[in-house]
């Protein structure tokens, strides 16, 4: 066997699987007789909220409030529309608003902050994922929140790396051990992406091509970007289940557990996704390769364990990971890998759309 590859590789959790947010101004209202603007501010306790996701439709697509928690929709036709408002850590906010022709509106939006209690529960082997989809919440409005609160992660993500696209530099490290947890080859390089290539999640197509050690062609695995986890394609091949929460560094996380359907029967992805549970932004993800074999013969297993930071307030993306890649292991043969790693750090992030309230992009 040659020397394997990781295929662990946070670019695609951020380039390779980005769902479109809809971002950019609104749509054919702009040239109707009396458009004009919408305006208005979110504010929580009366602090501004920065970084809320506003949309108002019909006819116009969402867009984040700025770093001072405003927002306005321009040509916004007479009529009555739907003002809705999200933001991780609190609670949905949806009105109904009137324009009047040829008059601006003005609005005041207050969100609460989300307050849930979850049970703790006893943690046991994960069940067959038989009836792929969200979590069945009936019966549970805070646990329905909670999945809320994951999927406005997934959806904010979408709409920042589609409305506001950025290059993002990584600095790579990849190490092969032997059987005796020697290194025996090591090698280190620097890549840069950009978030809005994207290509969506599809069953099975989970391992391509990509840049390996020092940019060479090697064999990846495709991370499932966080938009992933609130679209169609991916909730209806994967079960999703309230795993309780667990203490690390004085922080308590939320943790859900995604699992492949039953049904799919080529290499896919599983794992957990870990919430902080007073601010319910994404901390933490592990992501393993099912039916490795299948994926790259001789191949026992792949697996990824990523760490996110806020890059805006409750914007975050993924700024470390460790992949895992274990071989099977091929009797006779005296010295040959056992474990091959490969650490990314995020290191740099370039707007080239600014975010509201930030600065313009340099030269």
């Amino acid at each position: 066997m040659g020397r394997l590859h990781p295929v662990a590789r946070t670019a695609v959790w951020v380039a390779l699987a980005l769902v479109a947010g809809g971002g950019g101004a609104g749509g054919a209202r702009a040239q109707q007789t009396g458009a004009t603007s919408v305006r208005g501010v979110v504010r929580s306790g009366g602090e501004p909220v920065p970084y809320a996701v506003v949309s108002l439709v019909p006819g116009h697509a969402q867009r984040f409030t700025d770093d001072s928690g405003a927002f306005v929709f321009t040509g916004v036709a007479p009529g009555t529309y739907r003002l809705m408002v999200r933001q991780i850590g609190f609670g949905p906010r949806d009105t109904t608003v009137t324009k009047v022709a040829s008059a601006p509106l003005a609005v005041a939006v207050t969100l609460e902050r989300l307050a849930v209690e979850l049970a703790e529960i006893t943690v046991t082997a994960p069940a067959r994922c038989t009836a792929p989809g969200p979590p069945d919440t009936a019966g549970s409005g805070d646990l329905a929140a909670v999945f809320d609160q994951l999927r406005q992660n997934a959806e904010r993500y979408a709409l920042l790396a589609d409305s506001y696209p950025f290059r993002y530099r990584l600095a790579r490290t990849f190490t092969d051990y032997d059987q005796a947890d020697r290194v025996v080859w090591t090698a280190s390089d620097t890549v840069e992406y950009q978030s809005n290539a994207r290509s969506r999640y599809r069953p099975g197509d989970v391992v391509g091509w990509g840049p390996g050690p020092t940019r060479s062609a090697a064999r990846v695995l495709k991370l499932p970007s966080l938009s992933d986890l609130a679209d169609s394609a991916f909730q209806e091949n994967h079960c999703f289940s309230y795993r309780g929460t667990r203490e690390q560094d004085g922080e308590r996380l939320v943790r859900f557990e995604f699992r492949v359907a039953e049904a799919v029967r080529t290499p896919d992805i599983e794992g957990e996704v870990e919430l902080d549970a007073g601010t319910y932004r994404i901390r933490h993800a592990t992501i393993r390769l099912t039916r490795a074999g299948r994926a790259l013969p001789g191949l026992l297993s792949a697996s990824d364990a990523l760490t996110f930071t806020e890059l805006a307030p409750n914007i975050v993306l993924p700024s470390r990971v460790r992949g895992t890649l274990v071989p099977a292991i091929q009797s006779g043969v005296r010295r040959q890998v056992a474990r091959s790693t490969e650490e990314q750090q995020l290191i740099g992030v370039h707007f080239l759309r600014p975010l509201p309230g930030m600065p313009g992009p340099g030269p």
